[in-house]
């Protein structure tokens, strides 16, 4: 048993680091396009055509991966203005019937997302000005996806929403 837990332990180091990388290739690549694109039309007088575009998948992909990132400590979208006129017990219930909405959304976006994708690919379609495959950009979003909802349940199940729950708790005694 304590195998199987050092392995999920380094795997999710190992997943935390990639998240990381991810997120940092796409910011410095839109801010590296964007400026270039900027800088090309106003000082050469010539639009590089690529670079709007790409910066926009650069950063539909990077808030993903960034929203998944997120879920994993809880930093969603939650509702403490319901859920704190509730004692300890009605916070707890609220947190997880919350979780547990955002996992089954995050299920049903994957589901679209792959329904998307396959559609995209079966079409051939791809995008006006890279001509990268659609079906590329849609994978990547159902890829932000389903590590939204690992990260949801890994949140979930080691308890590690709510981070402050106990500071309210304290609080109120």
């Amino acid at each position: 048993m304590n195998g199987i837990r050092t392995g999920i332990a380094k795997a999710n180091c190992l997943l935390d680091t990639l998240e990381k990388y991810i997120i940092t290739f796409f910011l410095v690549g839109i801010v590296l396009m964007i400026f270039s694109g900027v800088l090309s039309r106003f000082v050469f007088h010539y639009a590089i055509a690529f670079t709007e575009e790409l910066s926009r998948f650069f950063f539909i992909w990077g808030a993903l991966i960034g929203a998944a990132a997120g879920m994993k400590t809880g930093e969603h979208a939650g509702i403490p203005l319901i859920a704190n006129r509730f004692g300890p017990r009605g916070r707890k219930v609220i947190e997880c019937a919350v979780t547990i909405g955002v996992i089954i959304f995050l299920c049903y976006l994957v589901s679209m997302t792959w329904v998307s994708t396959a559609r995209s690919f079966k079409s051939g379609q791809i995008s006006t000005t890279t001509e990268i495959p659609i079906w590329t950009i849609n994978a990547g979003m159902m890829i932000a996806f389903a590590i939204a909802v690992l990260r949801a349940c890994q949140g979930f199940f080691l308890g590690s929403f709510s981070p402050d729950l106990d500071f309210i708790i304290d609080e109120e005694a």
